[in-house]
């Protein structure tokens, strides 16, 4: 039986190619992305989070990065246009985006977002990346996920 999300239906109505696994989550403070690539058995290069960044005003952004990596909120404000960035609170994240920290995801939000991801991604031919819920991934290549949410492409990982 496969698992339906917001995010799902999302990819599905797109006619997006993915597969998706679910793990047991766990989540330690600062560790919750490599206890998901060690729980689904994937390299941590090709498994990436979705961080949702509040910007100068009222905007916010996502940002996709590998799950060992940290943003760069310069360069990411920098791509986007604006003065600065920096995390988007929790509680704010789940009302703009209707996901849960840990499931939060570019795919099917409530608010729609600008996107940047983080252009190592493009060194795999598939990556796994948050499928609207916690303890549950989607796999698929980097390209659709930038076309489909037409997200721009940057170094914003350091």
């Amino acid at each position: 039986m496969s698992r339906h999300t917001a995010a799902t239906h999302f990819l599905e109505s797109r006619g997006i190619n993915f597969t998706t696994i679910s793990y047991d989550y766990t989540p330690q403070k600062g560790h919750v992305g490599e206890q998901a690539a060690q729980a689904i058995g994937a390299d941590a290069r090709c498994v990436f989070k979705t961080l949702v960044v509040k910007l100068d005003g009222d905007k916010s952004a996502f940002a996709v990065i590998p799950v060992e990596k940290r943003v760069n909120f310069k360069i990411l404000a920098s791509v986007l246009g604006a003065k600065k960035a920096k995390m988007m609170q929790a509680n704010e994240a789940h009302n703009r985006t209707g996901y849960l920290s840990g499931g939060t995801t570019p795919f099917g939000s409530r608010q729609a977002m600008a996107v940047v991801i983080d252009q190592s991604a493009f060194n795999h031919d598939k990556i796994w990346i948050n499928a609207g819920a916690q303890g549950f991934l989607a796999c698929l290549n980097p390209h659709d996920i930038q076309k489909i949410t037409q997200a721009l492409s940057a170094k914003i990982a350091a």
